[in-house]
């Protein structure tokens, strides 16, 4: 794949109102209290781990609510969420530790690669913001190796993990995992299984998390 011109087929499928996601189509291209997590892998500093497990999330593992969103970097309605309302959510419920926030994109493959390899130095979510504040600037693999130092992390230990293409498993298992769940569209979340889709006013976050606290 020429690494300059990978993004060019995702650009005519997304509108930046949100996107339908497209894994059935194309699945082969498809600060801080809280510690980002890996299946229990404590945020531990800046040393690379061996391997990132299964999800990657945000807050107490053992937290009575989880909320599970499906997103994409390119998606509008996401990176407004991202920008706008996830930091609210996350200083009134991730840091106190009632809720479990994680994440799984629907999106290029490359994105969801990068975003594993950042975990690997725990820096999932300092890289995770950039891509949302600076994601109309990828226009190639160099951009995201680029952004990656951006966000501190390692540049050879990044390029090496993201150029094995060590997750991509785990990247498509999100595909699976959307399909499973019927998701549609993006944003989409789940918290404690109940379906929210779309970019919502904070008030309908914050309610259907307190009544899932409240059961």
């Amino acid at each position: 794949m020429n690494k300059k011109t990978f993004i060019l087929g995702i650009l005519a499928l997304v509108v930046l109102g949100g996107i339908v996601w497209y894994a059935s189509q194309n699945k082969g291209q498809i600060d801080s209290q809280s510690s980002i997590l890996s299946a229990g892998q404590e945020s531990s500093g800046s040393t690379v781990t061996d391997e990132v497990k299964e999800e990657l999330f945000l807050g107490n593992p053992d937290a009575l609510v989880s909320v599970i969103e499906y997103s994409s970097h390119f998606c509008g309605h996401c990176i407004n969420f991202h920008n706008d309302t996830l930091p609210l959510l996350i200083d009134k419920y991730v840091k106190t530790g009632k809720v479990k926030w994680v994440f799984r994109f629907l999106g290029p493959t490359e994105l969801g690669l990068a975003v594993f390899c950042a975990q690997e130095e725990n820096k999932f979510l300092e890289f995770n913001n950039l891509l949302f504040e600076y994601i109309s600037e990828i226009k190639s693999v160099d951009d995201i190796k680029s952004m990656a130092g951006q966000a501190g992390l390692n540049h050879e230990n990044f390029n090496q993990c993201f150029d094995s293409r060590k997750y991509e498993d785990k990247v498509n298992i999100w595909y699976d995992q959307a399909t499973e769940a019927g998701v549609s569209g993006t944003p989409t979340f789940y918290i404690n299984g109940e379906e929210l889709v779309g970019n919502r006013q904070i008030n309908i976050f914050e309610q259907m998390i307190e009544d899932a606290l409240a059961q």
